[in-house]
């Protein structure tokens, strides 16, 4: 790939030459249940990679086997998150890629539950290990489709119009998918909350949100047993922390 400036706007532009702009990853180095998240030969991957400003490598002492957090045992399997090789099967295009994007999510439940407007809190598991903890208000599906937003990002010549959170995800679970590892998601669907209020001279039943105080809350827990917070967690909200010694 070489790399050119704009006249006009000085804006970085990214010419892929010969090879796709994928090609400087190595795909499947280790097998995906012998290799910590943090091992030397990631490391050295990670810095050959074009991308590697968005590829956030995670400490195996900031993570914890999903077993063993005490708090996670109500979550439930809900989908894998993989490699996005799907092709068109017939016509034109038959044999080429679907989406320009790399990963997505395939639901090991019924699909509608992913798809359902609820509130959910969700943990992303890669080699066993938690190193997310997150909520969403929306649903499973919504929030993973806001992940992928982080694939536009300048490096691959796309806008860069995608928040700081969601491109480091999103090419991090692609890194870490690409050395072949397993990356899971779980959930926990919150109960629902409605309230009724007078809105103007009509009672109104109202939706609460109230992901954000069981995702701190959670996020709180683990740091609570474990002494840090999942690695690719942001910090939890301090009006919901329970006390912490």
């Amino acid at each position: 790939m070489t790399t050119i400036v704009g006249r006009r706007t000085g804006k970085m532009i990214y010419i892929k030459l010969k090879h796709k702009y994928l090609s400087r990853h190595l795909l499947s180095h280790f097998p995906a249940d012998s290799i910590r998240l943090d091992d030397d030969r990631l490391v050295k991957l990670r810095e050959r990679s074009y991308i590697k400003k968005w590829i956030k490598l995670i400490p195996h002492d900031k993570t914890i086997p999903v077993e063993d957090f005490e708090k996670g045992k109500q979550f439930i399997h809900l989908a894998n998150i993989v490699k996005d090789n799907e092709v068109f099967a017939s016509g034109n295009r038959q044999g080429k890629k679907k989406r320009t994007t790399l990963i997505e999510l395939k639901s090991v439940v019924d699909e509608a539950l992913l798809k359902q407007k609820s509130e959910w809190l969700y943990m992303i598991v890669i080699n066993g290990r938690i190193t997310k903890i997150g909520g969403t208000r929306n649903s499973i599906c919504g929030r993973f489709g806001s992940y992928i937003c982080g694939h536009h990002i300048e490096e691959r010549g796309k806008s860069g119009k995608a928040s700081e959170t969601n491109k480091y995800i999103y090419n991090t679970l692609y890194f870490y998918l690409n050395m072949g590892c397993d990356v899971k998601l779980f959930g926990y669907k919150l109960p629902e909350e409605e309230i009724t209020r007078n809105v103007f001279g009509h009672d109104v039943k109202i939706r609460v949100q109230t992901y954000h105080s069981y995702e701190s809350i959670l996020i709180d827990e683990f740091r609570k047993q474990c002494g840090f917070i999942p690695f690719l967690c942001d910090n939890s909200d301090p009006d919901y922390k329970s006390s912490y010694t």
